[in-house]
């Protein structure tokens, strides 16, 4: 009885699978654009800021230099967009920032073979007016790595957490 049940459990699953219209062109783009927002959804880590734009930049650059932050150079993204053409490009600063020896404790922890991390933060503004900070998610790289060197990325994000604290949602 029990393979007669099974039997005819999967047989019906094939049947409706086999009546099932194939996707359009236009549903499948929808579904690898959901996968692709999905993917970076896990790569990044976007939060709201409860400041204003320039004030979010100034916090972002002042709490890294008080926690002994390197901090770069801060890029106008909007004035580089309206320079390529873009005439509605909304607000975009790029700060580069990294905890101090942050790469160094990366490139230790993975024997050489890690990358560097990429240290930069983006303030923007998004369509509905609200400022935006996102930056490499790197408690989620962190979980995707073994030993030290997971260690280490826990560690850091640990860290921006910390300089975080206060400037964003």
């Amino acid at each position: 009885m029990k393979k007669l049940t099974v039997a005819l459990l999967a047989s019906c699953s094939l049947s409706a699978l086999a009546q099932a219209p194939e996707p359009s062109q236009e549903q499948l783009r929808q579904m690898m654009m959901a996968r692709q927002m999905q993917m970076m959804a896990t790569m990044y880590d976007l939060r709201h800021s409860h400041l204003g734009f320039e004030e979010t930049v100034a916090a972002i650059k002042t709490s890294a230099e008080k926690r002994g932050w390197k901090v770069g150079d801060v890029v106008d993204m909007q004035a580089e967009m309206r320079k390529g053409g873009a005439k509605d490009a909304k607000r975009m600063k790029v700060v580069g920032l990294c905890p101090a020896g942050a790469n160094d404790r990366v490139i230790k922890a993975s024997g050489g073979k890690a990358p560097p991390l990429p240290c930069r933060s983006t303030v923007f503004e998004s369509a509905d007016g609200k400022i935006n900070v996102v930056r490499l998610n790197l408690h989620t790289l962190a979980k995707g790595m073994q030993g030290d060197l997971s260690k280490v990325l826990g560690e850091l994000a640990a860290e921006e957490d910390a300089m975080y604290k206060g400037i964003l949602d």
